[in-house]
């Protein structure tokens, strides 16, 4: 039997609730419409997506009639040329560009508590706090993908589309990345650029076919504060680099699952392959195109609550998707306890290694799904957007771990993770929300479970 298409179609909604992904509730006709750009308690008018009628519509506003108190002037258009129609201007990557900041985190708040409900059958308010230091929630991204069109410019991805909208900055870019100035920037053949800011250096990698004279143009455009890098001839089209996983956080600004690390596809033009990162006064390296906390003050904020989360005696540390080691080391490090941190990408573990040299440490790079979990009391875990699973979480019950410290950014994987810990003896001690997205549908949290 084939299902029923319905049209395009214009229609006038009375929001509901908010929604994942950034989106809001409605309905029409006893079908339920998750519509983009609205708030609850607003009265908007809408054009629908042509979808399944056995299935929920999508619709984007057009024209809001009644607006909620929480609205504000959409943030994205500082991004795009001077002039240009609003309507345009409606790139992803900032589904709170319209909703005053303070409002936002709470309609983080209640969808986190809706999918810990829904998922894990976990009654359970949480507040999401602010970033230290979060002023107006435009000025914290260190890390920024940008998409680049068929003529060369720089932009962000429309919503659920390959359709490149130009911007004349990096969006929520920190510091020096928001200084770049893309208006007059033309790179006919690239794919994306990436760019990656520590401290008081940054970094460009250039996905795609860079001719000679796209190089020249770069060199001359960037800043000599940042190391340029290309992707070499051969690197599939379907590369990016991060953590265990495939695909990386994407061009609208997307927190997405985490990567295979491949550094040999890069070539060095100016600087170095590596960044340095510093947190508590501790540095860190890391590869250019590798992961590290996006936020300028999450690194620091996740490292603290790690450490605050730990028993009065520890044994010993696991690490699970250690990355190059930012929350064990600090662990580690704060108690003195033997680490043994997992993650899947060598170049991220070789970097491990360097960053714990100093301490009783040991690396192993290889999937954590497929991988002996340590026999450590204290295990932390900061899996992809993915989440664990159930292989991992099953061997994390039959383990020897007395505390588990779980650092996520998706409440939907985290909702499941979390009902299969607890139903296998781990007691739920604490759930933080952080803010560590702002204007976007993402937020991180840290959940300590105890047994």
């Amino acid at each position: 039997m084939s299902d029923t298409m319905v049209p395009a179609q214009e229609l006038t909604l009375d929001i509901e609730s908010p929604a994942a992904g950034g989106t809001s509730i409605a309905r029409h006709d006893g079908q339920v419409v998750f519509v983009s750009g609205a708030l609850p308690g607003e009265r908007v008018r809408v054009i629908t997506e042509a979808a399944s009628a056995a299935r929920f519509l999508r619709a984007e506003v057009v024209e809001v009639l009644e607006a909620s108190q929480h609205r504000v002037a959409d943030r994205r258009l500082a991004y795009v040329p001077g002039g240009a129609d609003p309507s345009t201007a409606g790139f992803g990557g900032m589904e709170f560009a319209h909703v005053d900041l303070a409002h936002s985190r709470k309609l983080k708040s209640e969808v986190l508590a809706d999918q810990l409900s829904r998922i894990g059958h976990i009654d359970r308010h949480v507040e999401v706090r602010p970033a230290p230091g979060e002023t107006d929630g435009t000025d914290w991204r260190t890390r920024v993908q940008l998409a680049v069109d068929a003529e060369g410019r720089a932009g962000m991805l429309a919503p659920r589309s390959h359709d490149v909208i130009a911007v004349t900055s990096p969006p929520l870019a920190a510091g020096p990345l928001n200084a770049l100035d893309l208006t007059g920037l033309r790179l006919p053949g690239v794919r994306r650029l990436e760019f990656a800011w520590a401290d008081d250096q940054g970094a460009l990698i250039v996905r795609g076919p860079a001719s000679p004279q796209v190089i020249d143009e770069l060199e001359e455009w960037l800043p000599a504060s940042f190391f340029l890098l290309t992707e070499t001839a051969g690197s599939g089209r379907g590369h990016d680099s991060g953590r265990s996983g495939t695909r990386s956080r994407g061009a609208r600004g997307k927190p997405r699952s985490r990567p295979r690390e491949r550094g040999a596809d890069l070539r060095v033009h100016r600087g170095g392959s590596t960044l340095t990162e510093r947190v508590d006064g501790r540095d860190f390296t890391v590869a250019a195109d590798g992961f590290w906390q996006v936020h300028r003050r999450a690194a620091e904020l996740l490292s603290g609550e790690v450490i605050g989360a730990l028993p009065d005696s520890v044994d010993s540390i696991g690490d699970l998707y250690c990355g190059v080691g930012l929350l064990g080391i600090g662990a580690a490090r704060a108690v003195g306890a033997p680490l043994f941190g997992i993650e899947g990408v060598e170049t991220a573990i070789a970097h491990a290694r360097a960053n714990a040299a100093d301490l009783d440490a040991r690396f192993l790079a290889r999937s954590v799904d497929r991988a002996r979990l340590p026999e450590s009391d204290v295990i932390i875990l900061d899996p992809p957007r993915a989440g664990a699973g159930k292989a991992v979480t099953s061997a994390l019950v039959a383990s020897a771990a007395r505390t588990l410290i779980y650092v996520s950014c998706d409440p939907a994987t985290l909702a499941r993770d979390l009902a299969q810990l607890t139903d296998g003896g781990f007691a739920i001690e604490s759930l933080t929300g952080f803010d560590l997205f702002p204007l976007t549908a993402h937020l991180e949290t840290v959940t300590i479970l105890r047994r």
